[in-house]
């Protein structure tokens, strides 16, 4: 994979709508998200960076409105993670990977990173930053191959499951009653 994806995004349980820039060869994603989450109007960008593994490296969330709030967290190979101050969020040891509630572009590095097979299942925890208030907390997650287009995706932390189509590069295409990807006509 190489080069530089620009995706749109429109949220189906929630209105809004995200442009999102994946630029692969740098191994970094950044996004900006807006509409209504819940009663609350938002705006938040956020960037993510990983290493070739597809492990997640560090993450920003910021956001924009209501302003005030960012969140930088940052991580090593092996899942040791830290604030943007260089303090310790051991709660989160051990989890490879970054999940912002907001989009999902962040499935894409799970996906990537654990390469399964048609058939295949992995469960795993990830750092998962709750949308609007940026919260940081470790989650269970589940994804099965269900064909080479299609995951089963499972948030077992908050008893979710819902399937994914992706596009060659494991990019979201519909993620099932949550988001849908914009594509050109």
């Amino acid at each position: 994979m190489s080069g530089e994806r620009r995706i749109v995004w429109r949220r189906e349980d929630a209105p809004t709508l995200e442009t999102c820039v994946v630029h692969l060869d740098r191994r970094e994603a950044e996004g900006v998200v807006a509409g209504m989450i819940g009663s609350e109007a938002i705006a938040l960008r956020w960037r993510v960076g990983w290493d070739e593994a597809w492990r997640t490296r560090r993450a920003q969330i910021e956001r924009l409105e209501p302003r005030g709030t960012e969140t930088v967290l940052l991580a090593d190979a092996a899942g040791v993670w830290h604030d943007s101050a260089g303090a310790h969020l051991t709660a989160l040891d051990g989890c490879l990977d970054v999940d912002i509630g907001a989009t999902p572009f962040t499935n894409t590095l799970a996906i990537r990173r654990l390469a399964l097979a048609v058939g295949g299942s992995a469960e795993l925890r990830v750092a998962y930053v709750a949308v609007p208030a940026l919260t940081v907390a470790p989650a269970a997650q589940r994804y099965t191959r269900l064909a080479a287009d299609r995951y089963r995706y499972e948030g077992l932390f908050r008893g979710f499951a819902g399937e994914l189509l992706v596009d060659a590069e494991g990019l979201v295409r519909v993620y099932e009653g949550t988001f849908t990807r914009v594509e050109a006509p």
